[in-house]
């Protein structure tokens, strides 16, 4: 979003007690801390949190109700370039009584990720720079990735892996990804894929998809999980999907140079 520019983001709310509950609404602060999307506590406030605003700060639903609300987001016209994290939350709040003098408040929200910037949205990329096979304390046999966000935007990790030409020709999968991590930019994280502790030890071909919003990018290797727990053995990439944003533009502007220098070339020879 634009310095001065103003979005309204519609969502819904529901109740589903079995009694009536009062929801209130608010925003309050976020960050990427030790690649994890990290609450700010309670109602603390950042500057994200303070652009954000509701329609009514409260709503009263019946058992099984559901209600339809905005939010507004105001970006100051002197808002600094860069990107920013908040919640946006409904909590529901159960008083303190005699019997029971402690007040809980249960809560749910919408994560919010804005870059303020111009000249469009900035790119989301990132990479699978390796991988190991492995077998945690419990024997289950394991699969983790290293990661490096090469965008200009945070990523969320989410994915599924895939095994195939297992013993047999047997195939496997999918398995959704168990521990995701949330990346800054130029930040590197793990991600890992816990398997059931009767899968065959391999050889496997494994096909790694991992995906943070629009963007997927994949891995492929072959790989045999170890005997021993506790241990680990990397995997030699066969390939990885989807060249990277830096390598497009970088092929991108190599083109563009070679073609205006075979531009002024060809201008060279005709002119007397």
């Amino acid at each position: 979003m634009k310095p001065g520019t103003v979005i309204h983001r519609r969502f819904a709310v529901n109740n589903t007690s079995a009694k009536p509950q009062t929801l209130w609404l608010y925003a309050a602060g976020a960050e990427i801390k030790k690649r994890k999307f990290d609450f700010l506590p309670e109602q603390t406030a950042n500057e994200l949190s303070s652009w954000i605003a509701f329609d009514r700060p409260a709503v009263t639903l019946p058992p099984g109700g559901e209600r339809l609300l905005k939010a507004t987001i105001r970006v100051p016209q002197t808002a600094w370039k860069g990107e920013r994290y908040a919640v946006m939350w409904a909590e529901a709040r159960a008083p303190a009584t005699k019997e029971r003098n402690v007040q809980i408040h249960n809560r749910v929200g919408i994560r919010v990720y804005l870059d303020v910037g111009s000249g469009g949205e900035p790119p989301t990329d990132f990479r699978v720079d390796k991988i190991w096979a492995g077998r945690d304390q419990a024997g289950k046999p394991r699969l983790e990735a290293q990661v490096s966000n090469i965008g200009m935007r945070a990523v969320d990790m989410t994915g599924e892996l895939r095994l195939s030409e297992g013993p047999g020709g047997t195939s496997a999968g999918p398995f959704e990804v168990t521990t995701g991590v949330t990346m800054a930019p130029k930040d590197v994280g793990q991600v890992e894929v816990l398997l059931d502790p009767s899968l065959p030890a391999g050889p496997w071909k494994a096909d790694l998809e991992l995906t943070s919003g629009r963007t997927t990018r994949t891995a492929s290797g072959t790989v045999t999980f170890p005997a021993a727990v506790n241990t680990t053995a990397a995997v030699k990439l066969s390939s990885t999907a989807f060249p990277s944003l830096t390598a497009l533009l970088t092929t991108a502007g190599a083109l563009a140079v070679a073609g205006g220098g075979y531009l002024i070339w060809r201008r060279a020879r005709r002119t007397p």
